[in-house]
């Protein structure tokens, strides 16, 4: 049976919800805070657990009480298990401004999660399977994360790269990947292209499938068969924070049992799509109940 494997990073987030996001020098009151579980690795995790794909999160947090949230924010997460490795650092801690437009603006520490090494890599994915989907992100550190994409080819599973945040040169990465997603901005660093144009250049002789993200417009697909134009549903934003990862997490459920891709990609919208009208970050994910209507609204 397929499933999907997560190498990431694992956050407390700190949300507040404020009228607008502050100028430089500025100093705002929140309207409300909420405290959840974060972290692209968590959230992507989740998002493909609540998909319906057997799912491990690997990620690194300290000895602490925000390591216990974490734990037990997931204890009820069907379909998903954490593998946890302890570091003498504190749980990374991200901190979230939500402005009543739903735009946000995110600042996170990363120290727990970069202190997972490239040497850990082995035991932690020695049970990848060829039919298993590797997802990565640039939260961990260049030399983890291609140690990680290629012990994943090394045991024939395929790689998903979800190029958020970039913090170090990934065009060694890109090279390493079966599947690229990027939002605009991503692919214009990467690429120094935009739209079709940008969605094509993420495609390489490894990289068969390449993601734009394009937030309320929907998304780029580009595989064999060209550029294909996937829209999102129309949907009043009250926050957008988490939405990329519902997207990711999604489609790489999807792509683990071999789903077409692009009903996958049309699917990994429609749940971001539906994330943003919610509050918080993993509190606003689609349930699996969700999910399976929408994947049963698809067109054929």
């Amino acid at each position: 049976m397929s499933r999907v494997v997560v190498l990431g990073n694992a956050t407390v987030d700190i949300v507040l919800n404020v009228e607008r996001l502050p100028v430089p020098g500025e100093t705002l009151l929140a309207g409300s805070m909420l405290r959840c579980a974060g972290g692209k690795g968590l959230n992507q995790a989740i998002a493909a657990a609540r998909a319906g794909s057997r799912t491990t999160l690997v990620a690194s947090v300290g000895e602490d009480a925000d390591a216990a949230f974490l734990r037990c924010a997931l204890a009820n997460e069907a379909c998903l298990e954490a593998r946890w490795l302890v570091t003498a650092f504190g749980t990374d801690v991200s901190t979230v401004w939500v402005a009543s437009s739903g735009e946000n603006s995110i600042v996170s520490n990363a120290a727990s999660a970069q202190a997972l090494g490239p040497e850990d890599v082995p035991g932690l994915l020695d049970e990848l399977a060829p039919a298993d989907v590797l997802l990565v992100q640039g939260n961990l550190t260049a030399s983890t994360t291609l140690t990680a994409m290629r012990h994943a080819r090394t045991k024939g599973a395929r790689v998903l790269l979800n190029t958020a945040p970039i913090a170090w040169d990934m065009r060694e990465a890109l090279a390493l990947a079966d599947v690229v997603v990027a939002n605009e901005s991503e692919a214009m660093t990467l690429t120094a292209l935009t739209g079709e144009a940008a969605v094509r250049a993420l495609l390489t002789s490894k990289t068969s499938v390449a993601v734009l993200t394009l937030g309320a417009r929907g998304a780029l697909l580009a595989d064999a068969d060209g550029v294909t134009a996937l829209s999102a549903p129309t949907m009043t934003a009250v926050d957008t924070t988490g939405a990329g990862d519902v997207m990711v997490g999604t489609l790489a459920a999807e792509l683990a049992p071999g789903y077409p891709i692009r009903r996958s990609v049309a699917l990994a919208v429609a749940a971001a799509s539906l994330s943003v009208t919610r509050r918080g970050t993993s509190p606003s994910f689609p349930t699996p109940s969700e999910i399976d209507a929408l994947r049963a609204a698809l067109a054929p």
